[in-house]
């Protein structure tokens, strides 16, 4: 099967990848080992234990169960009950594994979406949410040419040279994206990537208003893609979608109907997470 070379996608440069679960001892941190065991510890059977408790149940000192009990309830990751003294799970790992299903569930929504645009374009599809300061492929669905788009699911991407990345990025306040690109050098992989922060604001400022962003060989070139976001019921951007294609298949003449088509199926996919759009007020 024939598909478009991209050194970076195909792993040959570390720019864009996080690091895998090491295998060597040497760079595991031995007090989050144990933090970790303490909150396996608790369970629907075990929702409140005591520091000796844990310490049975761990084979940890108490007194260092209990400097770790102190630093997870610092974090709000462990809650103290003052009544009995003993501890139970914070209300942060609800959050936490919130998010987390709900990517699962986010996954689950849009992919007959992704095959409805995979389908009418026959190019290869995206769905990615903001992980920290990078984009995190969370489904892909291949359109059926030879030549496509190597990308793999569970990888990051920058979020300054994509489409799925600068479609979420619309999303947030210019404070919020400066953050973001504060944790992250802006390299250039083509000639046709952002320059600067300036830059990619003004860019963004026109996907805001225009609705969807495009990738015009930014991160490769020979590649271009077309993205919007998605929202949730809050009105909170939850994600992006994309169609990925060859420069060849996806002239810049395109990028309209393309950017249309991916806007009205995220609309639809936003519809589905409860999302609805404000009505404007009428002008007098």
């Amino acid at each position: 099967m024939r598909q478009v070379k991209n050194p970076i996608a195909m792993g040959t440069s570390t720019a864009l990848q996080r690091a895998s679960k090491p295998l060597s001892d040497r760079y595991r941190i031995h007090v989050i080992d144990r933090a970790a065991q303490i909150l396996d510890c608790f369970g629907f059977d075990h929702q409140e234990l005591s520091v000796s408790e844990i310490g049975l149940k761990t084979a940890l000192h108490r007194s260092t169960a209990h400097r770790i009990l102190m630093a997870l309830e610092y974090n709000d990751l462990i809650r103290q009950n003052p009544e009995t003294g003993k501890y139970r799970l914070g209300i942060k790992l609800f959050k936490l594994g919130h998010q987390a299903v709900s990517h699962l569930n986010l996954r689950e929504i849009c992919r007959p979406f992704l095959t409805r645009i995979m389908n009418e374009t026959q190019e290869t599809v995206h769905l990615a949410v903001l992980d920290d300061d990078h984009v995190l492929y969370l489904d892909k669905v291949e359109g059926p040419h030879a030549l496509r788009m190597p990308s793999r699911v569970g990888r990051h991407i920058p979020t300054y040279c994509t489409s799925l990345g600068k479609a979420m990025l619309s999303c947030l306040d210019e404070q919020e994206v400066k953050a973001i690109l504060g944790k992250q050098p802006l390299t250039a992989y083509t000639p046709n990537t952002v320059k600067n922060v300036e830059q990619l604001l003004a860019d963004v400022r026109v996907v805001r208003k225009r609705g969807y962003a495009v990738d015009n060989e930014e991160i490769e070139i020979g590649l271009r893609c077309v993205g919007a976001p998605i929202r949730d019921h809050t009105g909170a951007m939850v994600g992006a979608i994309s169609t990925a294609a060859p420069s060849a298949r996806l002239a810049e003449k395109k990028f309209p109907v393309v950017g249309r088509l991916v806007m009205a199926i995220a609309a639809e996919i936003s519809e589905q997470l409860g999302y609805e759009k404000p009505i404007k007020a009428k002008t007098q």
